[in-house]
């Protein structure tokens, strides 16, 4: 008896499906590590909170309790690492991403964190983690199932001694359709309001090693946004072969320093997959959002804000197929203090919240919302940014009761005073928004500042630990 041709074929595919849909199991989807200055242990050295965090397969076996971390001062080549091979692993939670007609999500966050020393003395210092093999079917690498994932992350401690990461917003891997492209971001929030640079950079498997990209198969089905890290999809995704690809985006973080000089203080890089398919779900859009009860307005339009000060931003989307429900999402409310998200009522609409943080530096902050529909093969989605202007002053009008008056001696030296409500708390930050020193006003509302030699001549700015807002200005001469 003979099979049938076209059975004989059905059972091939099925049989190749599976296959890859076990090797696909055991294999990691990307990741990226970040780094905040903590608290000294020993004297004098600098330590750091490290996080890594792994894209992986629902129930994959590389998802272990403990990934290991390296650390080289000067480069990843430059020095005999320092070791941390058990970093454990504190979260693993789904990503927002689902297939259809079910809340089964596409893949998991593994999230490892450790805290570590990185001794004297100072200079740059390149953070990495070795993860398993990546997926064998991805499109634009050459031999991708021998291609390990290299992660980094780079900090310079010679140049600035506290410095938090930029941290990426999103938690998504993109899905490019090719009929309808799906709008994503790689955009990261820097709580030290350090100028943030993005580009796209050849994926690596080890230390100064890229990838070589698969030429048959490799093409630029994004740009990115080198101001906010926005990701837009191109032509070539409407002709290119369909499946899974690689992208990997560079965060490089810049602080402008004495005579103006703008330093490298750190980078963080973001590894990751994205699937290229032929859709018919159109996906669900953002149209307009409203700021502190204003009029409709286009995401597009910078949204101004002062620290302390709570902004509330009302969300619309619409989503071309009628019939589907929409949800929304923000992974930027487990990375920037003060970020929340709720969805109002049972139609396109949400509130994304912000208390800006009172001792947040100015500059501008992009944060990332996410509307997604309940269509298939896979939820529909569009991520669009938020560009936030944080300023350092108030208005004139809104200043509290403490005015120059209250303050003696203008210009001061050594030490300096001012007048304020009884028994509040007091932060001092310099020009840029940096706090210097924490107070609290005495029982008449006293306030006396006797700032360190060190600190140099310059205009600071006393402000309400509570609210924010500005209590007097301070200008120490030379």
């Amino acid at each position: 008896m003979h099979t049938p041709t076209s059975f004989r074929w059905l059972l091939a595919l099925l049989l190749a499906f599976g296959c890859f849909s076990a090797a696909r199991a055991t294999h990691i989807r990307g990741g990226d590590i970040t780094y905040a200055t903590i608290a000294s242990t020993t004297a004098g050295v600098p330590r750091y909170h490290v996080v890594v965090r792994n894209f992986v397969e629902i129930g994959s076996a590389a998802t272990s309790s403990a990934v290991s971390l390296n650390a080289n001062r000067g480069g990843c080549n430059a020095s005999t690492p320092i070791s941390f091979p058990t970093v454990p692993r504190t979260q693993l939670f789904n990503s927002s991403l689902q297939t259809c007609g079910t809340v089964n999500p596409l893949y998991q966050i593994a999230v490892y964190e450790i805290d570590i020393d990185l001794p004297l003395p100072t200079g740059p210092w390149v953070l990495s983690s070795f993860s398993g093999a990546r997926t064998g079917t991805i499109m634009n690498l050459q031999n991708p199932l021998s291609q390990n994932i290299y992660l980094t992350a780079y900090l310079d401690n010679s140049v600035v001694t506290q410095d938090i990461s930029p941290v990426f917003q999103s938690l998504l891997q993109p899905i490019v359709g090719t009929s309808a492209p799906m709008p994503f971001s790689m955009s990261a929030f820097d709580a030290d309001g350090d100028s943030l640079a993005y580009e796209l950079i050849q994926p690596a498997n080890a230390c100064n090693q890229p990838i070589p990209y698969n030429p048959s198969n490799f093409a630029p089905h994004y740009t990115i946004s080198a101001a906010t890290g926005a990701l837009t999809a191109t032509a070539a995704a409407s002709t290119s072969a369909q499946g899974y690809y690689v992208i990997a985006a560079k965060v490089s973080a810049y602080r402008k320093m004495g005579n103006n000089r703008w330093l490298l203080v750190g980078y963080v890089i973001r590894d990751t997959m994205y699937l290229l398919f032929p859709n018919t779900n159109q996906p669900p859009t953002f149209t307009t959002m409203q700021v502190n009860g204003g009029a409709a307005q286009p995401l597009s339009t910078t949204v101004t804000a002062l620290p302390g000060q709570t902004v509330n931003v009302l969300l619309q989307a619409t989503d071309p197929d009628a019939t589907q429900q929409l949800r929304f999402a923000s992974a930027a409310a487990g990375v920037v203090p003060g970020l929340s998200l709720a969805q109002v009522g049972t139609t396109g609409s949400a509130q994304l919240s912000w208390q800006v943080p009172a001792t947040l530096p100015p500059g501008r902050y992009p944060l990332i919302i996410s509307v997604f529909d309940n269509g298939c093969p896979y939820n529909a989605s569009e991520e669009r940014t938020i560009v936030f202007v944080v300023n350092g002053n108030r208005p004139l009008a809104t200043r509290a009761a403490a005015t120059a008056t209250d303050v003696y001696p203008v210009p001061f030296r050594e030490q300096v005073q001012f007048t304020t409500a009884p028994n509040q708390a007091v932060i001092l930050v310099d020009a840029l928004g940096r706090e210097v020193a924490r107070l609290t006003s005495s029982a008449t509302g006293l306030v006396r500042w006797q700032p360190t030699a060190a600190l140099p001549a310059g205009l600071y700015l006393a402000r309400s630990a509570a609210s924010g807002q500005p209590l007097a200005r301070l200008l120490r001469a030379e």
